[in-house]
């Protein structure tokens, strides 16, 4: 699928991403009942790292046509960190990663270990529950696998520093999924 327009003309829930031959994604959103909202993203580096190449606001069929007040009171800062963030899940379904830390965990008694493998696990970990909005991405981890925060956020810092995510302001939340890490948890780019 590489038409915009069609993605658009077929949405019909509250979003739909498409992909094109060469891996852009196209995401329609519906803003509502008579707005909606496509964005043509094409990847700039590894994860989560979208550029927009397009944008297409339609009014639908029947009403009025807009004036640019109506699209200036259009949240296009929201509405573009969730086309990005639609994009990066999407792409995320592309392959399943050799292990997970809960399926570390498991095979290992509870203890993780420091090995590359574990701290790839780690950093996917990380980024997913970072792009699902959770502002305190260890806490939530030591709730869903058990643990302190502390121990989480050691572990985190230690999947950078091997260089399986990507660096960020000291103490703020996020960072991308290398290629390394990509690479040691066998999970192909899009």
């Amino acid at each position: 699928m590489d038409d915009l327009g069609t993605l658009l003309d077929d949405v019909t829930r509250e979003h739909a991403v498409g992909v094109t031959a060469d891996g852009e994604r196209l995401v329609a959103l519906r803003v509502a009942d008579e707005w909606s909202v496509g964005l043509r993203l094409h990847r700039e580096g590894s994860h989560r790292q979208w550029s927009v190449r397009e944008l297409v606001v339609r009014r639908g069929t029947g009403d009025r046509s807009f004036a640019g007040n109506d699209v200036r009171e259009l949240p296009l800062g929201a509405l573009v960190a969730e086309a990005r963030r639609l994009a990066t899940r999407s792409a995320g379904q592309d392959a399943e990663p050799l292990t997970t830390v809960q399926t570390l965990l498991q095979e290992r008694s509870g203890r993780l270990g420091r090995d590359d493998l574990a701290l790839a696990a780690v950093a996917l970990e990380y980024t997913r529950i970072v792009e699902r909005g959770e502002r305190a991405p260890s806490k939530r981890m030591a709730e869903a696998l058990g643990g302190s925060a502390g121990t989480w956020t050691n572990r985190v810092a230690e999947a950078r520093r091997r260089g399986f995510l990507t660096d960020v302001p000291r103490g703020a939340a996020g960072g991308a999924l290398t290629d390394q890490a990509r690479e040691v948890l066998g999970l192909v780019r899009a």
